[in-house]
């Protein structure tokens, strides 16, 4: 297993807004190899010559089914500026998957989106949280009615709020199979919080070896909040640890 690990700069946006270059520049040293944005069309030629320069891929942004649906013009540019094709929608809200009918409809929402992004070139994944796996809807999670509902749609699972529903990650890696485009690496503690990978309780080894033997080779660390050190700190913490393992 050689999986490419890489950074969703959501885990260090409450430093780099100030020094944008320092802070890549940190992810590279620490050993990164690539990066996952957030949205943030208005700075996309700043962070595109940053990342060049410090020979960072951006392999894929979270962009909103919203902006998505409204704003696509602009979402192509953004991808395009920075070189990248996998659009993953980061989060839906429970009032979008409350009840078997909205999650249908809103995996047709999602799958009228991943048609007309493909004709352009792109590909569009969802990444999700707890709510996703959680089994209410006559007995099915949300994730089963979107890989039902929305065939078209790849899914970038995030493997600590999987593991915090309650859900076999192991076995929803094998039922999502070649859909699955890229693993969110995050590792939960005793109060499932988001904690630096390795000092949880999430199996890590054994789930990236599941997505590594599914086909999968883009692992991305995203933790929400850096509580046990300095985000710069809590990132290196988590690739020395996944440097132990992914070998």
């Amino acid at each position: 297993m050689n999986m490419n690990i890489g950074l969703q700069l959501y885990t260090v946006r409450d430093v780099i807004g100030g020094d944008i270059e320092g802070v890549i520049k940190r992810i590279s040293e620490v050993g990164y190899k690539c990066v996952e944005m957030t949205y943030s069309p208005d700075k996309a030629d700043i962070y595109a010559e940053i990342l060049k320069k410090y020979s960072l891929e951006t392999i894929g942004a979270h962009i909103g089914l919203n902006d998505i649906e409204n704003n696509y013009d602009t979402v192509k540019k953004f991808a395009d500026t920075l070189g990248f094709k996998n659009i993953i929608i980061p989060w839906i809200g429970i009032g979008d998957i409350d009840t078997t009918e909205k999650a249908v409809a809103t995996a047709k929402r999602m799958e009228a989106c991943a048609q007309k992004l493909k004709a352009d070139g792109y590909v569009l994944g969802f990444h999700n949280h707890t709510i996703e796996y959680e089994p209410k809807l006559d007995g099915k999670t949300a994730i089963d009615i979107f890989l039902e509902e929305a065939p078209s749609l790849k899914h970038e699972i995030d493997v600590g709020w999987a593991f915090a529903a309650g859900a076999d990650v192991v076995e929803y890696i094998k039922k999502i199979g070649d859909r699955l485009l890229i693993v969110h690496i995050k590792d939960i503690d005793d109060n499932k919080t988001p904690t630096e990978i390795g000092s949880g309780n999430v199996n890590m080894e054994e789930i990236l070896k599941a997505a590594w033997d599914n086909g999968t080779i883009w692992g991305i660390v995203e933790q929400d909040n850096c509580i046990n050190y300095p985000p710069l700190e809590s990132i290196k913490v988590s690739y020395d640890y996944l440097s132990t393992i992914n070998k």
